[in-house]
């Protein structure tokens, strides 16, 4: 009997001769994706100052650790971000010289009894500040110094301008806090005998030279 379909003239359905995909061509299809290259890990902007098990890699990683426990930002610049760009990616900045650094005791970067008492007269609160505190921060994640302990001896850190000069102030914008931050924290380590830090991040290591560099801005 002839159906209804083929009376009415439609198209018979062709069976398909397409090869079913093999099992082989299936299994070799994860392998093919697995052989694709990944990307390697990148690596840290300090990675260049040696490998992370030796003396400076160890100081290096302390120093990023220390800086991640402050939380105050300036412009949503963090005191790891800063120390990264400024210091530790720094090649003017030799590894003997980051050493030196991180064993800057305590002593060497307070203020002078009479500085504080100017300080704290001219700019009172100067230790509430936030350019104070990312200063301190960041000094504290370079030395390992306890950062209320020098908080409490230099209220200068974050303050624009020096004691015996007509300009001491709190900095009231954003740039000229985080340029303020940098400076200290470079020309501190200067009065700590400390040579070459302010030569390394403003190019002249003279104070005043190096403060007046800074009102453009961090190098960076």
């Amino acid at each position: 009997m002839i159906s209804p379909a083929l009376r009415a003239g439609s198209p018979r359905v062709q069976p398909s001769f397409a090869a079913p995909v093999s099992s082989v061509a299936r299994s070799a299809a994860p392998q093919r994706a697995a052989a694709v290259p990944q990307s390697a890990p990148a690596q840290s902007p300090w990675a260049f100052r040696g490998s992370p098990d030796s003396e400076i890699g160890r100081a290096v990683q302390s120093m990023v650790d220390r800086a991640r426990q402050c939380g105050t930002k300036l412009g949503g610049e963090s005191v790891e971000q800063m120390l990264t760009k400024a210091i530790l990616s720094n090649r003017k900045i030799s590894n003997e010289k980051l050493l030196e650094m991180s064993r800057v005791p305590l002593e060497k970067l307070s203020d002078s009894p009479e500085d504080q008492a100017e300080i704290e007269r001219r700019v009172p609160g100067s230790r509430k500040l936030d350019s104070h505190q990312f200063t301190v921060g960041l000094l504290s994640a370079i030395t390992g110094i306890d950062p209320k302990k020098l908080s409490q001896a230099a209220p200068g850190l974050g303050v624009t301008g020096a004691p015996g000069t007509p300009i001491l102030f709190a900095p009231p914008w954003t740039g000229l806090k985080r340029s303020t931050a940098l400076h200290d924290t470079t020309d501190y380590f200067r009065g700590a005998g400390v040579k070459g830090v302010n030569k390394a991040v403003w190019g002249v290591e003279n104070r005043i030279l190096s403060a007046l560099k800074s009102l453009g801005g961090v190098p960076y």
